[in-house]
C-alpha cells in the first residue's frame, strides 16, 4: 500500500447561490427543519440527483435496451418469445432461411420488408 492509498478521501464542492421563489425557500426551509436534511445545500443537492436520475430515465425509456424490454414483461409475453425464438432456430437448422449478401442484400431484404408491410396495410 503506498502513501497516496493511505490519504484521506477529499471531494472539492464548488460554491453557487442561487435564487428561488418564496415558495421554494418555504419549501427547502421545511426539508431541513424535518431533520432529514443538515442544511439547504443538502436539499438542493437531493434535488438534483433525482433530476440527473429522472433524465436518465427518460433516456433509457427513449431508448429501452432489451434488458429493460424484458423487465416490463409478464411471463405469457416472455413465454411467447421463447417460443418464437425456439421456432426460428428450427427453421434455421432445418434450412429454412435466406441469406443476403452485403449491402445489396440488406436492401433486398428491406425491399422485400416494406412490400411485405403494404400488403398487410392493403389487407385492412
Amino acid at each position: 500500500m503506498s502513501n497516496l492509498d493511505m490519504l484521506p478521501l477529499v471531494i472539492v464542492m464548488d460554491q453557487m447561490n442561487v435564487s428561488v421563489t418564496d415558495y421554494l425557500a418555504a419549501f427547502v426551509r421545511k426539508k431541513v427543519k424535518s431533520g432529514r436534511y443538515n442544511n439547504a445545500s443538502e436539499v438542493v443537492r437531493e434535488a438534483l440527483r433525482r433530476m440527473e436520475d429522472e433524465d436518465q430515465r427518460t433516456l433509457r425509456l427513449a431508448q429501452p435496451t432489451a434488458q429493460d424490454i424484458l423487465t416490463n414483461l409478464d411471463e405469457d409475453q416472455l413465454a411467447g418469445i421463447r417460443q418464437s425464438v425456439r421456432s426460428g432456430i428450427e427453421s434455421i437448422e432445418q434450412g429454412d432461411f435466406t441469406e443476403y449478401d452485403g449491402l445489396k442484400g440488406l436492401q433486398e431484404l428491406a425491399a422485400s420488408i416494406k412490400a411485405k408491410g403494404r400488403q398487410m396495410v392493403k389487407q385492412d
